[in-house]
């Protein structure tokens, strides 16, 4: 499994996004029927069926499978914003420090003009 998303996966992930039925999704379930859609709309046309575990198990399954297309591009965009702001912070943070390396040559030159001062005293 990744651990991190590249910026392909992130466009592959919301290809993906775009490409599927759009949402929102349900869940129809039936109290005592283990068979589980998923459909965009309450009339039927499933786009997904749980049939191959427990009444429970295909509920959840369906549940979290619609809980993950309403949600994946909210994701993905908080993941791209939070990213910009990262770089932001860090570009910010080495600008910063060069500023800081600069008064620092800088500083050392100063030490430098005033010993020679004192020395030729």
């Amino acid at each position: 499994m990744k651990q991190v998303l590249t910026p392909e996966d992130i466009n592959l992930l919301e290809k993906r996004l775009e490409d599927a039925t759009k949402a929102p999704w349900n869940v129809i379930e039936k109290e005592g029927v283990d068979t589980v859609w998923v459909s965009p709309n309450l009339d039927g046309n499933p786009i997904a069926l749980f049939d191959y575990h427990s009444g429970e198990q295909n509920r959840n399954d369906a549940h979290f499978i619609v809980a993950a297309r309403e949600y994946m591009g909210v994701m993905l965009a908080e993941i791209k914003e939070l990213r910009g702001r990262v770089l932001e912070l860090i570009q910010s943070n080495n600008l910063e420090f060069q500023k800081r390396m600069d008064l620092q040559t800088e500083l050392n030159e100063l030490k430098k003009v005033l010993n020679k001062t004192y020395e030729d005293k």
